[in-house]
């Protein structure tokens, strides 16, 4: 007699209208309550500033030239609306932060429907682990536009693994165009059916073509691609692996220097001027060689293969693809020279539908080195409130939240080794 499935051990969620009850009831219990921050604590600089260039930009004026702004111009479009409708920056405050719970609720709701969709298993980690995250995150969530751009990576993961290929680059080409980092997924959703359907990668690339179109017509009126210079020279970040450890080791003598510029911190000195070029390095190489990694690996003709019970099938193969796509951005992030706590908003919805994998130990997404790095991923998400925001952030963190900095980044860079882990280990073929 076989072991009892832990579908079958959860009898009460056989039938579909129970599942559709316990959906509903983790959607409303994990998103209403991020309504009541639109209208409490402080408003960020980031939202004034984002209001000020929308209004330079909707007036006509030199956006990228005479008005610096440091991200792609789908970014403005999606400010447009907010900025048209506000009288002031609290206005547009609460008109962004409405657009942004949309999105994350539609995030949760997308992961629970994969998780209770009725075919398979019923498996709520996905939502539990994003849910996680952008609560402890939620004294920023709504003050930041990270979630558009993990939002539409999702959807363009879903539609991609549904066989929507024109659709999910048409998505991807927008959120690429909205903040720059999704355009690590392409090469990855690319590879993972050039072999098996290249019509489907073909569909997918006219698609983010077509998307991303309006970028050239942009050209004429701004050089958008200035946006980039605005992160070239930029430092070491406080809350960067590299600073916070820098920063720790200044309580036992190493000089160092904790700085605002412009509306960032930077850790400074003269071990961090000796560091910064290495790093750099580091990170760009890293960062295309897990590309590369994940890539091959998606080319692989048995890595999709997943459990032989149909119901989980689609499922497991969704949860595989966020899991490749996953180890280039979060190594991207890790080891970037900049890690701001929003950040996590990259990370934690595709660990949430990686975790969709999470029966099958021979796919890469339930592989235990992967379960191992995506908890890691919700872990020190929980731990962002401690130091951030906080009464000493702008002065220089305290030895106790700097210890809690240094375990947050640690427990990242572990979380990234052990994705590298289960992308370079030999796959069984299935028999």
């Amino acid at each position: 007699m076989s072991p009892p499935t832990e579908f079958a051990r959860v009898p009460r969620l056989t039938s579909r209208g129970s599942r559709v009850s316990l959906g509903v009831a983790l959607w409303l219990l994990g998103t209403l309550p991020f309504l009541t921050r639109l209208y409490t604590g402080w408003t960020s600089w980031d939202v004034g500033h984002y209001l000020a260039c929308t209004r330079a930009f909707l007036a006509g004026q030199g956006i990228y030239t005479a008005v610096p702004f440091e991200y792609p111009p789908y970014a403005l479009a999606w400010f447009a609306g907010p900025a048209s409708a506000a009288r002031d920056v609290e206005a547009f405050r609460h008109a962004l932060g409405l657009l942004i719970w949309v999105l994350d609720a539609a995030i949760k709701a997308v992961v629970l429907w994969l998780g209770l969709d009725g075919r398979g298993r019923p498996n709520v980690w996905p939502f539990i682990a994003y849910t996680l995250t952008t609560t402890a995150l939620g004294h920023i969530l709504l003050q930041r536009f990270d979630v558009i751009p993990a939002a539409l990576s999702v959807f363009a993961l879903v539609a991609f693994a549904r066989g929507w290929a024109a659709t999910s680059g048409v998505i991807a080409g927008i959120a690429i165009g909205t903040k720059a980092y999704p355009a690590l997924l392409v090469p990855v959703l690319i590879a993972s059916t050039w072999r098996r359907d290249r019509s489907r990668a073909v569909r997918f690339v006219a698609g983010a073509a077509l998307a991303l179109s309006p970028l050239l017509a942009t050209s004429f009126w701004g050089p958008w691609w200035r946006f980039a210079s605005a992160h070239t020279g930029r430092g070491l970040e406080a809350e960067s692996l590299w600073a916070s450890v820098v920063w720790l080791l200044h309580y036992a003598g190493l000089p160092a220097r904790w700085e605002i510029v412009t509306a960032w911190v930077e850790v400074t000195g003269p071990t961090v001027s000796v560091l910064l070029t290495p790093v750099r390095l580091l990170w760009m190489a890293a960062t295309a060689a897990a590309v590369v990694l994940s890539s091959r690996l998606a080319m692989a003709d048995h890595v999709f293969d997943t459990e032989a019970t149909p119901l989980d099938r689609h499922r497991g193969r969704l949860g595989t693809l966020a899991a490749l796509v996953l180890v280039p951005i979060a190594t991207f992030v890790v080891l970037s020279p900049v890690l701001s706590p929003q950040f996590h908003l990259w990370l934690a919805p595709l660990a949430g539908l990686a975790l969709l994998g999470r029966h099958d130990p021979m796919s890469v997404s339930g592989a235990i080195a992967t379960r191992r790095a995506l908890w890691c991923i919700v872990l020190s998400g929980l731990l962002v409130p401690a130091f951030f925001p906080s009464r000493t952030f702008d002065t220089g963190l305290d030895l106790g939240r700097t210890f809690v900095l240094v375990i947050r980044n640690g427990l990242l860079a572990y979380g990234v080794a052990c994705l590298w882990r289960a992308v370079t280990r030999p796959r069984p073929r299935r028999s």
